[in-house]
This record gives C-alpha cells, sequence and structure tokens, in this order.
C-alpha cells in the first residue's frame, strides 16, 4: 500500500501542469493510464454530514451544490458506531436538487439515535469514466424487495466492480397487519463482471415481505487515480480517489482497512459484496482517519440476540473531502 505523501503531491503538481496536451499520462492503476482532460461536466457529488436523530419520524434535507440534469443515484453509507445501537440509514425524496435522509434504527428499538458522521456519493444515472483515472463507473436504478434478483450492468467491467446499492424511496409501513415493517437496508452479492443480485432486508422478525422499492446503485471498478479539476481551474489542489474490496474475511468483530493512499480529510464509502450470512445485517464505520477505517458487519437483535456473522467481502471507496466528480 503506498502512503507516500510526496508522491501524491507530485501526482497533483502533474495533473495540474497538463494545460495544453489535452490528456496526460501522470500515473498508472492497475496497468491503465491516468488522464488530465480539460473541460469536464460534472457527474456527482461527495459530501459529509453529522446528524442525529431525536425524532423517529424526522427527516433532514440535503441539497446539492450544483443541480443535476437527471435525478441522481444516492448512497449513504456506512453509519459510524458513535452509539452501539444497531441503525442504517434510509433515503427518500431525491431529486435532482437533493435528497432527504434519517438515522434508522429498527423497528423494535426507540428510534432515538446518537449523532452519527455519515458521507455521501450522488451520481448521475449511466456509464462514466472517472476523470483522472480511466475506471469505469456506472450508476442505475432497479426495483427490489425482499426477494434476490439479478441486474446486469450497462457495460462489463474489466475486474469485479465494488458495488454499492441503498433503498432512494420509503414505501413501506410500519408494523400494520400484513406485517410489513419500516425499517429495511439492502444487500447485494456482486459475483462477477456483468452483473450482481439485490435483495431488501428488514429485520428479522419482518423479514418476508416488504413493497418494492426503488433501488439505486453505483458500480466502480477497483484502483486509485487523482480526480481533475474543471475546466479553468487546473491549478488547483487535486484531490485522490481509490476503489476495493476485502477478501471475503469480515465478520461483526472489527476489521482495520488500510488506504493506499493519504487524505487530508477522507470520504469513505463502504458496504458488504457478498450475501454469504442471511441474517439481516448492515456495515458499521469507525476511526476514519487520513490513511484507514475500521469496519465490522453488524446484526440486528429482533429476533434474538445473537449478532455473530460468517464473513462477508467489504468494498469500499474513499475520495478526498467534499467534491464536486467531472468526468
Amino acid at each position: 500500500m503506498v502512503r507516500d505523501k510526496s508522491r501524491r503531491r507530485f501526482l497533483q503538481l502533474a495533473a495540474a501542469g497538463a494545460t495544453s496536451a489535452g490528456v496526460s499520462r501522470i500515473a498508472t492503476t492497475r496497468g491503465r493510464a491516468l488522464p488530465a482532460v480539460g473541460g469536464p461536466s460534472v457527474i456527482g457529488q461527495t459530501g459529509r454530514i453529522v446528524a442525529g436523530q431525536s425524532d423517529p419520524d424526522r427527516w433532514a434535507r440535503v441539497s446539492f451544490d450544483i443541480p443535476f440534469a437527471l435525478t441522481p443515484v444516492v448512497i449513504m453509507n456506512p453509519v459510524t458506531a458513535n452509539e452501539t445501537a444497531p441503525v442504517d440509514v434510509h433515503i427518500r425524496k431525491v431529486t435532482r436538487n437533493g435528497f432527504e435522509f434519517r438515522l434508522e434504527e429498527w423497528d423494535y428499538q426507540d428510534g432515538e439515535h446518537a449523532a452519527e458522521e455519515l458521507h455521501f456519493l450522488a451520481m448521475a444515472r449511466g456509464v462514466h469514466e472517472l476523470v483522472g483515472a480511466l475506471l469505469n463507473a456506472e450508476a442505475g436504478f432497479v426495483a427490489a424487495n425482499t426477494t434476490a434478483q439479478s441486474v446486469s450492468f450497462t457495460q462489463s467491467f474489466s475486474q469485479r466492480p465494488t458495488v454499492f446499492a441503498q433503498a432512494q424511496t420509503h414505501n413501506g409501513r410500519r408494523g400494520d397487519a400484513a406485517g410489513k415493517g419500516d425499517s429495511i437496508t439492502t444487500r447485494v452479492d456482486v459475483a462477477g463482471t456483468n452483473q450482481f443480485t439485490v435483495k431488501l432486508q428488514e429485520q428479522e422478525r419482518y423479514r418476508q415481505f416488504h413493497r418494492s422499492e426503488t433501488v439505486g446503485y453505483i458500480a466502480l471498478e477497483p484502483g486509485e487515480g487523482i480526480l481533475d479539476p474543471p475546466l479553468g481551474k487546473l491549478d488547483s489542489i487535486l484531490g485522490g480517489f481509490e476503489v476495493d474490496a476485502t477478501t471475503q474475511t469480515v465478520t461483526h468483530d472489527e476489521y482495520p482497512l488500510e488506504f493506499a493512499n493519504d487524505y487530508d480529510s477522507p470520504i469513505c464509502l463502504a458496504d458488504m459484496q457478498t450475501l454469504a450470512g442471511h441474517n439481516t445485517a448492515t456495515t458499521r464505520v469507525s476511526d476514519i482517519d487520513g490513511t484507514g477505517a475500521t469496519v465490522a458487519v453488524e446484526e440486528e437483535q429482533s429476533a434474538d440476540t445473537e449478532v455473530e456473522h460468517v464473513p462477508e467481502a467489504i468494498g469500499y471507496a474513499v475520495f478526498e473531502d467534499d467534491a464536486l466528480l467531472y468526468v
């Protein structure tokens, strides 16, 4: 793993100086060139929020810095571990201008939760190449419920992508006569380069059924690079990013992630890439700093008190600070 700040600064300066060639080879990742391209347009935004949940029915609104041309996909996972009560994030009312979210404890809990730090990535639907690295990305929507279904990518990735998926709607009803719960999480199983499996999970006590939700997904090809600034600001300090996944070794115990690069203020997304354990579970993160983070798989306790979970693979993406993504 590379942790050489002088190397990172060199890559930033090299990219900043590539103003006349149009495309400049400034580094390589997995054998592919990292270009600096003039005139990119915005395809995404990263950000961080610190929020608690004093009222389980209260939703908070996040506004994008620049409106998207179409409704984007929003991923806001995982939740930090400031409070140990099991929790996930639910998103709704995603528009071109922003989205609503809440910290969502499970139906058997009181719904109040201490402040946590949340990181998000919003990306325009479609197929993209991240500027600064010829790494493919894809964002899209699919209707999903508690039955696992396959989703085929529009493109074929050269290697297994890291996939983040999250419900973008809120159609469930809390504890009604049909046994529909309100709280859900989204699980994926990424088996190859062409498709993945997705399903919703309610708490174990209610997990047999949930109304269909619109699930957004973002698939990112593994690698690392430097993101380009917009045209006219090529002398800006550029942010790095990386995408990777662990082996299938992460359980309920804390597991250290070591970033490939150093970051001043990292935005870190992480979630399971496998469905080895079928008990309802989410990913939690802690100890995020410029060189790494700690992740763990967290089960809830609506049906029993046992929270041990079999090994899963965790995919993660790290970006430097709140930023707009250009292509």
